[in-house]
């Protein structure tokens, strides 16, 4: 499963933290939304890419994922039964850039209701 310290690449943490000054919704609640989104958007991650994680703000699975944590994990077990814990925590990072790509320009919270 997904090791207990998780993080993400720099520039989406901005990215999240630029989204929360906007809209006033927290790094980690922007970050499960954007996660759900790719994964009904079908994203892969390709593990042979060379995938940074590159962010400062290291925080416990458990402020990531909230109570998302089971349904995260089983998703990404499912959608990727041959990867080791390091390379579920890089599909994560992965898959909140990709799905975060759609809302990271949003400028207010009604906006981001009508994306959703």
């Amino acid at each position: 499963m997904l090791p207990q310290t998780m993080w993400l690449k720099k520039s989406v943490e901005e990215q999240l933290h630029s989204l929360k000054a906007n809209t006033g919704i927290n790094p980690n609640i922007s970050s499960r939304i954007a996660f759900f989104r790719s994964i009904e958007s079908g994203f892969m991650f390709d593990k042979t890419q060379d995938y940074k994680l590159s962010g400062y703000q290291k925080m416990d699975k458990f402020t990531w994922l909230g109570k998302t944590q089971q349904v995260t994990e089983l998703l990404l077990k499912q959608r990727y039964p041959e990867f080791s814990d390091k390379e579920l925590q890089m599909a994560w990072a992965a898959h909140v850039e990709d799905g975060f790509s759609g809302i990271r320009r949003l400028d207010n919270l009604q906006r981001l209701i009508q994306v959703l």
